[in-house]
């Protein structure tokens, strides 16, 4: 991929705008304009236009022109949707996003577009964490390795990003422990440099100790590094409460922007290694995800009178995850109930099952339990289904933020035609 421009997505908060620095600076050094990148409502396009004109033209110089675009949606708690959208068509575009460097917790209590953006597009992109500045006379473009797979998927876009940013590569193997300098280290930079356009170039480096921190000291006491790039597995905040990203704990206190890709994960192989052809249901089915029987009552009724009208099974999904325990106050984990959980959504399913087997006689009626995020669970079942059937609730921005939106989600990971459902009473006047 060669860079023709970089877009930079701008709410118009400080951190966002944070980001117009080193756009600028990219674009510059890539020789290619920069556009300003704003999503909002039809009801706010003016105002939101007009701020992103002024915005331009106090930041466009000679060197770096600006452009400004603005997408409407109708959906307000979709901007994170829109930008994926985005990111995917435009190949050869490099994004530069401002992010506030939440902690896990803080991602997880109030969101985090950057995060989202990171984990769901799939492409390199350029964070710029609270704490980063741009490094005029910057040259290195730093590469952190561990020795894993998950870690080297971010080579073939350094090398491309550095050559069209002029800069050199420095590959960084950072291990854990004291381990002693010695052929071990070397060797392995030096094998993945022999991969590289031009291997007799190799520049590298060993850190041993704690990844984030040591990647953080090396890049605040090595002033010729201009930008970090790493992999990162993209887990949400949920998961990360569990196993905190490196990467993220590395953009939060970086002072220089990190390049930052979340692979794609890899497909499935038709036939795996031991010669079994993996089962897709192919029967005709109706697949309803459910978070309580009455809250999801509409969705349950539509997806169960379609079933029926079709002939096809209907497949009642329900998804659990543990919750996240806080410690207790003597500082020991309080392990939550497992199989409580498990029992719950197990009962919650079967009594959903019998309500509809009510109304719906002659309707095949199948139970899915799952633990996993709602939306795994969803794209996972709905493989070969007919259909897929959501509700969709009237959240509000703080709501979605806290608790996402599946239904949403879904329109970017469910191959299969999808129906979503309002499960909101109206409000008076509607």
């Amino acid at each position: 991929m060669t860079i023709t421009n970089v877009i930079i997505p701008v709410d118009f908060s400080e951190v966002s705008i944070g980001a117009l620095d080193c756009g600028r600076w990219v674009a510059a050094r890539a020789h290619v304009s920069a556009e300003l990148l704003a999503v909002t409502t039809p009801r706010y396009a003016n105002v939101t236009e007009a701020a992103l004109r002024s915005l331009a033209a106090d930041h466009t110089n000679d060197h770096t022109p600006l452009r400004n675009r603005v997408i409407t949606t109708d959906d307000d708690d979709d901007v994170e949707g829109v930008l994926v959208r985005e990111a995917l068509a435009n190949e050869g575009s490099l994004w530069c996003v401002g992010s506030h460097g939440r902690t896990a917790l803080g991602e997880f209590l109030f969101g985090s577009v950057s995060a989202d953006l990171i984990r769901n597009a799939e492409v390199p992109i350029v964070v710029v964490g609270p704490h980063a500045e741009i490094r005029p006379n910057g040259e290195v473009l730093a590469v952190a390795l561990d020795g894993s797979d998950l870690a080297e998927t971010i080579l073939p876009a350094a090398v491309r990003i550095a050559a069209d940013l002029g800069l050199r590569l420095r590959l960084l193997q950072v291990g854990t422990g004291p381990v002693p300098d010695d052929a071990n280290d070397t060797a392995y930079l030096a094998g993945v440099a022999r991969t590289l356009p031009h291997p007799e170039h190799a520049d590298y480096d060993t850190l041993h100790g704690n990844a984030d921190d040591e990647l953080i000291g090396y890049v605040e006491r090595t002033d010729d590094v201009a930008m970090l790039a790493m992999a990162t597995r993209g887990g949400g905040a949920g998961a990360r409460l569990k196993a905190p990203s490196t990467a993220m704990k590395v953009l939060r206190r970086a002072v220089v922007p990190v390049l930052v890709l979340h692979p794609a994960e890899p497909e499935p192989p038709a036939v795996d290694t031991t010669g079994e052809v993996p089962l897709l249901d192919l029967r005709q089915r109706v697949v309803v995800g459910i978070d309580t029987h009455e809250a999801s009552r509409p969705a349950l009724e539509w997806a169960a009178d379609e079933a029926d009208r079709r002939g096809a099974i209907l497949q009642v999904v329900h998804s659990w995850t543990l919750p996240v325990a806080p410690g207790s106050m003597y500082g020991y984990p309080i392990w939550p109930d497992i199989e409580g959980c498990r029992s719950a959504a197990l009962d919650e399913v079967a009594a959903t099952a019998a309500t509809v087997a009510e109304r719906h006689p002659a309707l095949t009626i199948e139970t899915i339990v799952a633990e996993g995020s709602p939306i795994q669970v969803i794209e996972e079942v709905a493989r070969g289904a007919q259909l897929v059937v959501l509700g969709k609730h009237r959240h509000g921005r703080l709501a979605t933020l806290l608790i996402g939106s599946t239904s949403a989600s879904a329109v970017h990971h469910v191959d299969c035609p999808l129906v979503i459902v309002p499960c909101d009473e109206p409000e008076p006047g509607e």
